[in-house]
């Protein structure tokens, strides 16, 4: 994954650089929330986030950009968002698990959340419930916009 800050990191790194800075502002509220949104060029290009929120304080991102056939269905294009999301978030948490086994950080204080591209005053609306549904389903919070900042604003900027 990239990062403005610290170059091409890879999770473990991430898991890292989230474990010291939620030490540093341990008495500060810290979420982690992983957004993704998607661009039509030839191709579907789409752009995954990990953030880290330290509320009232700012946060850090890392972005990961895939390209894939050109998906032109909106609903197909959610569900393939949140999927990738779905598996960032796991395999983040996975490697959390093995950090905790290594070092003792507690990384269950986080708040993990999924935010998704999806409104409910755009044509985005009918699908919230099933992909909602399904992130909740996989342990995660699920925010739609207009609060959905990670995908609706930081990934949707790398998109362009």
């Amino acid at each position: 994954m990239k990062s403005i800050t610290y170059n091409e990191v890879s999770i473990d790194e991430i898991v890292e650089i989230i474990a010291k800075h939620t030490q540093k502002y341990n008495t500060d509220e810290n979420r982690v929330i992983i957004g993704t949104d998607s661009q039509n060029f030839c191709k579907t290009k789409i752009v995954i986030v990990i953030a880290l929120h330290t509320v009232g304080k700012g946060g850090i991102f890392f972005y990961d950009i895939l390209n894939v056939p050109r998906i032109d269905n909106i609903r197909q294009k959610l569900i393939t968002e949140t999927q990738i999301s779905l598996e960032y978030a796991e395999e983040l948490i996975s490697n959390f698990e093995s950090y905790y086994e290594k070092t003792g950080y507690d990384y269950t204080k986080l708040g993990f959340t999924i935010h998704v591209d999806a409104g409910y005053n755009g044509p985005t609306r009918n699908v919230i419930p099933e992909i909602s549904g399904w992130i909740k389903s996989c342990g995660f919070d699920c925010v739609v916009k207009p609060e959905s900042f990670v995908a609706s604003s930081i990934a949707d900027r790398i998109t362009k």
